[in-house]
C-alpha cells in the first residue's frame, strides 16, 4: 500500500480564481510601473512607507492564488473581493479627485500622489494605466463576487446532498 494521497482535480472555479488574480496582479503591476515612471520624470524619491503600501496591495492576491489552488474558494474570492474592490475606490479617489487635504494631518501618507491626477497634469500613459486598472478592476471585483456566488451555491447544494 502507498502511503501517498490523491490531489483532487482543480475545478473551473479555482482556475477562474486564478486567472482573475494574476490578471489583477499584471495590471496593478503596469499601474505601479506607471508611478515609478512619473517619480523618475518628476526626480521624485519614493518614501519607503509610500512603496511599502503600494506592494501591500499585492499580499492578499498572492494569498488568494495560494487558497484558490488549496481549495480554499471562499477564502480566495473575500481576500481578491477586498483588494480589487478597495484599490479601485481608493485608486479612484484619490487619482481623481485628491486627498492632500483630508490626510494633512496624517503627514505625507500618499507621496507625490496625494493630489489628484488632474492637479499634477499627468500625461496620457499616466491616464492610460489608470482607466486600464480601473476597468479591470471593476471587471475583476464582478467576477469575483460572480464566482463567490457560485462557490455559496455549490456549497448549499453539498449540504442538501447531506
Amino acid at each position: 500500500m502507498s502511503n501517498t494521497v490523491a490531489a483532487k482535480a482543480v475545478t473551473g472555479l479555482e482556475r477562474k480564481m486564478v486567472l482573475i488574480n494574476i490578471i489583477a496582479i499584471v495590471t496593478m503591476a503596469i499601474h505601479d510601473a506607471d508611478h515609478a515612471r512619473q517619480a523618475i520624470d518628476m526626480n521624485y524619491t519614493i518614501p519607503i512607507h509610500v512603496a511599502a503600501m503600494l506592494l501591500s496591495a499585492y499580499i492578499p492576491l498572492f494569498a488568494s492564488i495560494w487558497l484558490a489552488t488549496h481549495r480554499r474558494l471562499s477564502w480566495a474570492t473575500t481576500a481578491t473581493a477586498l483588494v480589487t474592490g478597495g484599490v479601485l475606490l481608493l485608486l479612484s479617489f484619490v487619482h481623481l479627485v485628491g486627498v492632500e487635504q483630508i490626510w494633512a494631518p496624517l503627514g505625507d501618507v500618499f507621496g507625490m500622489w496625494g493630489v489628484s491626477y488632474w492637479d499634477m497634469g499627468v500625461d496620457a500613459m499616466s491616464w492610460i494605466a489608470f482607466v486600464l486598472l480601473a476597468v479591470s478592476f471593476s471587471w475583476l471585483l464582478v467576477a469575483t463576487l460572480r464566482t463567490r456566488r457560485a462557490v455559496i451555491a455549490s456549497a448549499a447544494i453539498g449540504m442538501n446532498r447531506a
